[in-house]
């Protein structure tokens, strides 16, 4: 593992934030806390993803970050400088001393939105996950939903969003205006919980999840006629009654018309038979 490179940089940097006459650091340096943090280049580690934090251990008493420069660098060649808002990301996990990803996201983006030259990772990561679009990640929502967390930690004027962030966020609010809901009912097979991207008539409009218990989704408000429901990324578990959980099946798809009376309430029941998923919407009032 080679972190000298990195730990000289930081150490640069931190010295600069400490000694520049103008006490405006250029680039966003960690506070003084967190300035002993070792930084390793270590994709095995990561498992190729692009960053992992350690919390402080008899190993590592300050925690540790490790981040994989091949995924920074692809990242990077898409959108220039998105990579660095991931290594504020671990940075945050240890500030907030937790493994909350949404946490550690609105924490990077407040971090990065203080330094004025930093207003271009912001920008570049919120493109980088806006990109991702509807791929899902239980740990972390869809690429349009870490955008819209980005955008909105960091204070960033609606004005400035790129367009698809834009209409993602009206879709939700519009949802959320209506009074429309749709829940899910994993029904038969091994799995009982499920969470999944939803677009309805080609709209993503956010997650939709009974993992942790019945949370329906806005729904657009429902006019009579003909809908389309796509359930993207779908993750299947089975969780025992001691709340223990394992994964079944992740990445799934599927689709499916229905003619609607209007009603506001609708229940998606899904079917998983080892081999394929299926959904059923259900009007219910």
């Amino acid at each position: 593992m080679k972190n000298v490179s990195r730990d000289l940089t930081l150490a640069f940097l931190a010295l600069a934030a400490v000694f520049s006459p103008k006490q405006c650091p250029a680039q966003w340096v960690p506070p003084a806390t967190l300035r002993d943090i070792p930084i390793f280049d270590d994709c095995s580690k990561t498992r190729h993803g692009i960053g992992l934090s350690i919390q402080p251990s008899l190993i590592y008493p300050h925690g540790a970050i490790f981040m994989c420069s091949e995924r920074e660098r692809a990242i990077d060649a898409r959108h220039a400088g998105a990579s660095r808002f991931f290594l504020v990301h671990e940075y945050g996990h240890l500030a907030m001393n937790s493994r909350d990803e949404a946490i550690a996201d609105e924490w990077a983006a407040k971090q990065l939105a203080a330094v004025p030259a930093e207003q271009g990772t912001l920008r570049a990561a919120i493109l980088h996950f806006i990109e991702q679009g509807t791929f899902f990640d239980p740990r972390y929502g869809s690429g349009f939903d870490r955008a819209l967390r980005v955008a909105r930690a960091a204070g960033i004027r609606t004005n400035e969003w790129p367009q698809p962030l834009v209409d993602y966020a009206n879709a939700q609010q519009r949802a959320q205006s209506n009074g429309a809901s749709l829940a899910l009912r994993v029904t038969g097979g091994d799995a009982n919980a499920a969470e999944m991207v939803i677009l309805f008539d080609h709209e993503p409009i956010g997650v939709l999840s009974d993992l942790d218990g019945m949370k329906p989704l806005n729904l657009p408000q429902l006019a009579p006629g003909h809908h389309l429901i796509q359930a993207t990324q779908i993750w299947l578990y089975r969780v025992e009654q001691s709340g223990a959980k394992s994964e079944i099946a992740r990445g799934l798809q599927a689709a499916c018309s229905f003619e609607s009376t209007g009603k506001n309430a609708v229940a998606l029941d899904l079917r998983f038979d080892g081999d394929a998923v299926s959904i059923a919407p259900v009007e219910l009032r």
